[in-house]
């Protein structure tokens, strides 16, 4: 589709939600032009978000890798995203598409989304690394795969490969859905090839934490020293199942009482009442040294009512924070705005202009610097929040 063409589609679907009901902006248009950004390190903010950091321990817990699986190399994608055809899904295909810059040719995506990720992680320091999340298929009750509930699917082989095709700046985290009858054959494997956490999203891949079933699957994280990543919070990037009653932070209680390592993705800060429940969680003693947090996706325009009560929270966990950017969402222009954070008195107008920059060329430094210039008061996300590496290593 050419350029032109879309903008009329979008200029069509102006009013429809995208990804799924996600607050969105415009200020920035549209679509990137995918540049590739010459020696971003060269800028006094990218200097700037540097210092106090040791490159070496920054580790970005959450990027996924996606694609249209036409490469048939481990990537799997469900018709009505691959091949959509109302306004609506058009536009957020071509949103994904454009965000992760994997160019027009569909027999390609796969390797355009890898090559444009290693492009961009190689314009991080020496030691920089990025985390690759597997995405399971749906299983239902009875141990059944359902693709038919399945949005899209990562093979743990898939980003183990790609991982070690990248060693020096790319680890990867498997995605093994408990109700497998070979779930626990399937994690001592991920393991023993070099999976550094298992990735859940309970409410598109249908898990219910407190199942029974997934006992025998904490016990073996717990045997293994695997740390589970797990969705909580409302899901609008992948429909899937449809399980929201499954993202409630609560539910986390199970794999905690088990003595599992979990990490509460986006710190549950979407959808009401999601982020007070995680509070409450991080609170509780008995979870200290077993529950943390990931900051990925905090900044984006859906949670503009929450960034001041984030960024007066987030200081007091300070040792319990991963930072993630949740790429390629964070490459998506109109997902941010930072003319409302400026609005919101969480970030200096004075660092736009490089922020958006940055936003064009390359998708993850502009997460990672953004990040490290909100603060509200006195409060900004601290620096331990970005050395990740001692966590999983």
């Amino acid at each position: 589709m050419r350029r032109r063409d879309f903008l009329g589609l979008a200029g069509a679907a102006a009013s429809a939600a995208l990804l799924g009901g996600c607050d969105k902006s415009l200020e920035e248009g549209l679509l990137g032009d995918c540049r590739v950004m010459k020696d971003p390190g060269r800028l006094p903010l990218v200097q700037a978000a540097w210092q106090g950091l040791d490159p070496e321990r920054v580790w970005d817990m959450h990027v996924h890798l996606f694609g249209n699986g036409r490469s048939r190399s481990g990537v799997w994608a469900d018709a009505a995203i691959d091949m959509p055809t109302g306004i609506d899904a058009r536009v957020r295909k071509k949103l994904f598409m454009n965000g992760g810059c994997v160019g027009e040719d569909e027999a390609r995506v796969d390797q355009g989304m890898v090559e444009r990720l290693a492009l961009l992680a190689d314009q991080f320091p020496a030691g920089a690394k990025f985390m690759l999340l597997a995405f399971d298929f749906t299983y239902d009750e009875s141990g059944r795969k359902r693709e038919d509930l399945t949005t899209f699917s990562v093979s743990d082989e898939y980003a183990k490969r790609v991982a070690a095709a990248h060693p020096d700046r790319f680890e990867w985290i498997c995605s093994v859905h408990p109700y497998r009858a070979d779930a626990l054959e399937a994690l001592r494997a991920a393991h023993d090839a070099g999976a550094r956490a298992v990735k859940w999203l309970p409410p598109s891949m249908a898990i219910d934490l407190r199942s029974p079933r997934c006992t025998p699957f904490y016990d073996e994280c717990v045997k293994l020293k695997m740390p589970l990543l797990v969705h909580v919070g409302e899901e609008k990037a992948v429909e899937g199942a449809h399980r929201e009653e499954f993202a409630d932070p609560l539910t986390l209680r199970a794999p905690l009482d088990r003595g599992v390592r979990v990490i509460g993705a986006h710190c549950a800060t979407l959808g009401p009442g999601n982020f007070e429940r995680f509070k409450g969680l991080m609170a509780e003693r008995q979870y200290e040294g077993r529950l943390f947090g990931d900051i990925s996706a905090i900044t984006l325009y859906n949670r503009a009512d929450e960034w001041r009560d984030i960024l007066a929270t987030l200081p007091r966990w300070e040792g319990r924070l991963l930072n993630g950017s949740d790429y390629p969402l964070v490459g998506i222009l109109p997902l941010y705005s930072m003319n409302a954070m400026v609005k919101a008195g969480v970030l200096d107008e004075r660092v736009v202009p490089a922020l958006r920059e940055l936003h064009q060329g390359n998708a993850l430094l502009f997460d990672f610097v953004l990040k490290r210039n909100l603060r509200w008061g006195t409060a900004t996300i601290p620096a331990s929040a970005y050395e990740t590496r001692g966590f999983f290593a």
